[in-house]
């Protein structure tokens, strides 16, 4: 569907649309979703933009931002989510930190994954998403260095990093996406199977 600027309407950016294939579900309408559900797309989003560079269609100097911006924001929402789902599980108190600080979360996430105790949480797949995001947050703390050119005193972000290799990044990622779904899995699973028992009693 085409639009000029002539037959632009105010407020007609968010609303049905004749291709009914093309209109999402949003809201209460198919969700409402969680934390992990926003996390899946941000990361799909960055899967496809990294799929785009590949088939060379637009520029891979410009891409890259909006695809570590959104990998990284995938991340930040999937420890969040985690972290409620294991708060739930464990009933330990632990809550998940506002803001854009992924370690914070994560250092909550470990400690509950400690408690839970299951093989799902496999201490070698944690260490090595403990190295990715260590990786992540020694070049972009806030989630900012991606999102704008500049930091709030002006100074300019990625003054130390020449090249990135998103065949590389994404390798990592792909690696992250994983350990996260089988998570995500695992906490859902011991939910259901501890409703399962509760309800049976």
């Amino acid at each position: 569907m085409e639009m000029t600027f002539r037959q632009y309407a105010h407020n007609a950016l968010f609303r049905p649309g004749p291709n009914i294939g093309l209109n999402a579900c949003v809201g209460d309408n198919g969700g409402p979703y969680d934390f992990g559900s926003y996390g899946e797309g941000f990361f799909q989003a960055a899967f496809q933009i990294v799929d785009a560079i590949k088939r060379g269609e637009w520029t891979l100097d410009l891409l890259v931002y909006p695809a570590v911006f959104d990998f990284r924001h995938g991340i930040e929402l999937y420890l969040k989510h985690f972290t409620i789902l294991a708060n739930r599980l464990q009933q330990s108190g632990a809550t998940m930190q506002q803001g854009h600080d992924i370690l914070r979360n994560w250092d909550v996430l470990k400690a509950l994954f400690a408690q839970i105790n299951n093989s799902y949480f496999d201490s070698t797949e944690i260490g090595i998403v403990q190295d990715i995001l260590e990786d992540i947050v020694s070049v972009d703390a806030t989630g900012q260095v991606f999102r704008y050119p500049e930091g709030n005193r002006g100074e300019q972000h990625l003054e130390d990093i020449a090249i990135i290799n998103v065949e590389i990044l994404e390798a990592g990622m792909r690696i992250v996406f994983e350990l996260f779904e089988k998570w995500d899995s695992g906490l859902i699973g011991l939910l259901e199977d501890r409703q399962l028992s509760t309800s049976s009693i």
